[in-house]
């Protein structure tokens, strides 16, 4: 029996940690980031005349992807996590979209990112989305499945809870 090739795209310097949510009195303002300690840190802290709190976390990692062709390799630090596009409001654009595409074998899901400092979504670079679909696509042993991650154009990062933004498990073990 022949071995399957070994596949050129590869996730590796993955760091485990916590997506921690918090929210800030009295502007009610939410952020959230990664941390890579042990347990999510809970303390309340001051930050100019906002108090954070702790809201929420949970566990995640980060990581990068290598070119095992080349070498090269890409970082995603500003990943938060892929949604799914079935966890969307169905009727939604997007939802509609991503019933299309499943009915021929394609999976789509947004690239939700974290926000940078002046609280807009940090953006992932056209390349990284490239590199991103190759390392999750070149694993799948499914014929005429296909995953295609779409960067968040849709505002859906607005329009969704912490809770609902998941990595698909199944999705990860394949990269």
């Amino acid at each position: 029996m022949r071995e399957a090739p070994s596949p050129r795209y590869q996730l590796v310097d993955s760091v485990p940690g916590f997506v921690v949510v918090e929210r800030a009195a009295p502007s009610n303002q939410s952020r959230c980031y990664f941390c890579a300690e042990a347990t999510a840190p809970k303390e309340a802290y001051r930050e100019g005349d906002q108090e954070w709190h702790f809201e929420e976390a949970a566990q995640s990692f980060q990581f990068s992807v290598r070119d095992n062709a080349t070498g090269e390799v890409a970082r995603f630090h500003e990943l938060l996590g892929l949604l799914y596009y079935a966890c969307l409001e169905p009727g939604s654009k997007l939802h509609r979209i991503g019933e299309v595409a499943h009915s021929v074998g394609i999976s789509i899901y947004i690239a939700i990112t974290y926000d940078s400092p002046d609280g807009t979504p940090c953006e992932v670079a056209p390349s990284k989305l490239e590199w991103l679909n190759r390392a999750f696509n070149d694993r799948i042993r499914t014929p005429g499945k296909k995953i295609l991650i779409l960067p968040d154009l849709f505002g859906i990062q607005e329009q969704v809870s912490s809770g609902q933004i998941m990595l698909d498990f199944s999705l990860t073990t394949m990269a």
